[in-house]
């Protein structure tokens, strides 16, 4: 998790859905992954993602190969995808275990992950603008705990940046704007950074540390950037304060139902993965 020691982050996003109408469908779906050299924490998040996969297949038509998958809002096994043209807004997981598959010829069973479930899927709207892109990047992308983050984007279109941490129990915390940083408008082609010079003499850094009781981390972070600011309700999404948090604040599903209605021609994602070991 992202530390900000000296002041309260919080959520400036809020989107009505009803701005934009997507259509959605629930389909029923397996996923699975082998479990060869993984755990079976990441053998599960990897057969939900296939499973996750498969749903927007079936709902936008499309055959989604790993070089198309871009943005899916999940922390698990690569942290987070992106699918285009659709996203799982909902899931409920029907079945799931371990089975043993037996292959000819080999006297050991292979053990593989299977995932039955539901999901909602919402086609996404409109077209990718061309000549709306980001550059970014942060400074590192294994971290030591309390190592520092900086997150340095260039957009190539005036546009509103919204920086999120999203953590590995798939709960969401904001960065960027709080109410510190208020002005979230960054020129075309000018480079924005996270902490600056000017954050850090208020006291702003990002200090990073492991969920606790784990020595590792897997956590990203997002950043939206959009050409039109957007209404905010800071009451849905949890505050962070000194690295803490309750619990209770909201899930990345969450966030991806208030976004998911903006057309793709108003919007760039990006999602910048990393990982925080404990060293100790």
């Amino acid at each position: 998790m992202i530390n900000m020691p000296y002041f309260t982050i919080v959520l400036l996003l809020f989107f009505s859905s009803s701005a934009f109408a997507a259509d959605s469908a629930w389909v029923t779906v397996e996923g699975a992954s082998g479990m060869e050299n993984v755990t079976k924490e990441d053998a599960r998040r990897r057969a939900i993602e296939d499973a996750e996969r498969k749903a927007v297949e079936e709902v936008v038509g499309v055959d989604i190969s790993s070089d198309t998958l871009v943005i899916n809002f999940k922390v698990s096994g690569d942290i987070i995808k992106a699918i285009p043209y659709g996203k799982v807004i909902e899931k409920e997981i029907i079945e799931e275990g371990v089975t043993e598959v037996r292959e000819k010829g080999n006297p050991m069973p292979s053990l593989i992950y299977r995932v039955k479930m539901k999901a909602k899927v919402v086609k996404e709207v409109g077209e990718p603008d061309p000549y709306f892109k980001i550059n970014a990047s942060i400074n590192r992308t294994v971290f030591k705990a309390g190592d520092e983050m900086q997150i340095t984007v260039k957009p190539t279109r005036d546009c509103y940046i919204y920086v999120f941490n999203m953590l590995e129990d798939e709960k969401v915390l904001t960065l960027v704007p709080n109410r510190f940083k208020k002005d979230n408008l960054i020129k075309a082609n000018d480079t924005f950074m996270f902490p600056g010079e000017n954050d850090r003499k208020m006291g702003m850094n990002l200090k990073v540390h492991p969920a606790e009781g784990k020595k590792t981390t897997k956590e990203a972070v997002y950043l939206l950037c959009l050409k039109q600011s957007l209404v905010f309700d800071p009451a849905r999404f949890e505050e962070g304060i000194f690295g803490q948090y309750s619990g209770k604040g909201a899930f990345i599903t969450e966030l991806t139902q208030e976004i998911v209605g903006i057309p793709t021609s108003e919007r760039v994602e990006r999602f910048l993965q990393y990982e925080i070991r404990d060293e100790r």
